[in-house]
């Protein structure tokens, strides 16, 4: 009996160290396989991270030429003033300084005047006066545009901090246009109606990337001298972004496939197919959603619909 039970415990024993074992070897493999995840999931982040980074700088490849053109315009005759300025300065100054030696001389008071008028005449001094308050009217108005698209390309590259801030949607919206004006203005009528609208709480950046993807597809999408309409709306508790054009349209078959990561119409070398993809990411990322109506031959729309700001 004694026997029995020795041998009945030595048996548990080694069962239960072997069940301690296998435990250990379990935990450890599901350590590993942990580590293994989080290594993954972290190079996923960081991969994701870059192909944004991509999209981003593709896309500012895109509106580079464009932005450097639209700064050229205004610096162009910004220059153009300076120099006609600096020419009726000269002869100002010239008129001055004869009329202060004039003054300065034994010269009658009659004599005086009467150069006082033909210097007048002579060097177009009310002319220039008036000409000068036109074109000082006309530089800052340049120097406002040069200033506002800096603001807006620096809008469109900066890199959003970790935490949402509040986000004017008209604005967002609307420094997406202004970036994009030089590629639609010589192709398209971009028609704009903003709509009175409370903030959302978001990331600024990304917000007006979704936007000037949308603008720069629908561009893309119309034929020479095409309409482009985009309207902010608040209805049902919902901020509306609607950008709708009367270009190609899209067939069904594609419909089902818009959002899939690298999927792209467009001929090799003009598309990365992340944009409308990444554009449904952010939308998400906000607790929105992007809703597409299209007829082949009539055109596209895309609502985005956002929630506002918790008061």
């Amino acid at each position: 009996m004694t026997e029995d039970y020795r041998a009945a415990y030595l048996r548990e024993k080694t069962l239960r160290k072997q069940a301690e074992q296998m435990l250990e070897d379990k935990s450890r493999e599901l350590y590993d396989s942990f580590r293994k995840l989080q290594q993954a999931h972290d190079s996923m982040q960081e991969n994701q991270k870059a192909l944004l980074h991509n999209e981003k700088m593709a896309s500012l490849g895109v509106l580079s030429a464009g932005v450097a053109h639209e700064i050229n315009n205004p610096i162009g005759f910004i220059y153009s003033n300076f120099c006609t300025m600096s020419e009726g300065m000269s002869d100002i100054q010239t008129f001055v300084f004869t009329m202060d030696k004039l003054v300065n001389s034994d010269a009658d008071g009659q004599k005086i005047r009467d150069a006082w008028r033909e210097g007048l005449t002579r060097y177009d001094v009310e002319y220039l006066l008036m000409d000068f308050e036109s074109l000082t009217s006309e530089t800052i108005e340049g120097l406002e545009r040069v200033k506002q698209i800096v603001a807006d390309l620096k809008s469109f590259t900066r890199e959003d901090s970790g935490e949402m801030d509040l986000v004017d949607v008209n604005e967002c919206v609307r420094g997406a246009v202004n970036i994009l004006s030089n590629q639609t203005k010589y192709h398209a009528q971009v028609h704009v109606d903003y709509g009175e609208l409370p903030k959302v709480k978001g990331y600024f950046g990304k917000l007006n990337q979704v936007f000037t993807n949308m603008i720069a597809n629908a561009n893309q999408a119309v034929d020479e001298n095409g309409d482009i309409h985009i309207s902010t709306t608040y209805n049902n508790g919902y901020i509306e972004i609607r950008f709708r054009d009367n270009g190609h349209g899209i067939s069904k078959e594609h419909m089902n496939l818009l959002f899939t990561p690298f999927f792209t119409t467009k001929p090799v070398g003009e598309g990365t197919g992340l944009g409308l993809s990444l554009s449904h990411g952010f939308i998400e990322e906000h607790n929105g959603r992007i809703k597409v109506e299209s007829e082949i031959g009539e055109g596209t729309t895309f609502t985005i619909f956002l929630p506002p700001a918790d008061d």
